[in-house]
């Protein structure tokens, strides 16, 4: 009887641990992503100076998320994250608008498609 209630908290430690890990990638994935989003419309408007200031506060944010995601997510993909800030913050110091907004929507699918490759589904499985 001990070896069953043992298993049952295990699997309910399991289960619990998964969802606070979505709900974790989730939620970072879009404070992530409305930073780069304000990185977006200064690029839109013209205003290099502040695009590169929000972008040094994603850069910050992100330095922080990515330590703990290391536990969560492939390092591929954590690395094709940083490429793609390292491209965007030169776009933004070329002040190369099209190639900039491009990199954006870039970032922001990068950041979401990671995100949720943690949940538990037919695509992920497979």
């Amino acid at each position: 009887m001990k070896q069953v209630i043992i298993s049952i908290i295990c699997i309910a430690l399991l289960v619990i641990g998964g969802v606070a890990e979505i709900k974790y990638l989730n939620k970072s994935a879009s404070y992530l992503s409305s930073d780069i989003e304000y990185v977006k419309n200064a690029i839109i408007n013209n205003n290099y100076e502040l695009a590169k200031e929000q972008l040094n506060n994603t850069k910050n944010n992100w330095n922080e998320q990515k330590k703990i995601w290391h536990i969560f997510i492939n390092n591929e993909e954590i690395e094709e994250i940083d490429v793609s800030i390292i491209e965007l913050e030169e776009y933004i110091n070329n002040q190369m608008k099209e190639e900039s907004i491009v990199e954006v929507s870039k970032l922001i699918s990068l950041i979401k498609y990671s995100a949720n490759m943690q949940r538990l589904s037919i695509e992920t499985v497979i």
